[in-house]
């Protein structure tokens, strides 16, 4: 499933569609996932360009049970464990990108 872009900051992940979960919550930590698997390979590749056209939503999806906290499908992960978690990482690439 393709990522529509956000015209206000074209790299920002975006939120993601509807139909991708039943919840916002679980649309939520999709996103919040997203975001840490492109900051991941940002970090790995050394790559301070927009990676956000490399990636989909199906990606998310298929790396969910490395994220799972939970056997419950309406609680499978804390997203706000993930938001940190993702933050962490955009602020470690922002930094190797300055140097």
């Amino acid at each position: 499933m393709e990522i529509a872009r956000d015209d206000a900051d074209a790299c920002r992940v975006p939120k993601p569609p509807v139909d991708l979960a039943e919840t916002a919550y679980l649309r939520n930590g999709y996103r919040a996932i997203l975001r840490i698997l492109i900051a991941e390979e940002a970090l790995a590749t050394e790559n301070c360009t927009c990676l956000l056209d490399d990636f989909t939503w199906d990606q998310a999806l298929i790396a969910l049970p490395r994220f799972q906290t939970s056997d419950n499908p309406r609680l499978p992960f804390k997203v706000l464990d993930l938001y940190a978690q993702a933050d962490a990482f955009e602020a470690q690439v922002a930094e190797a990108c300055v140097k």
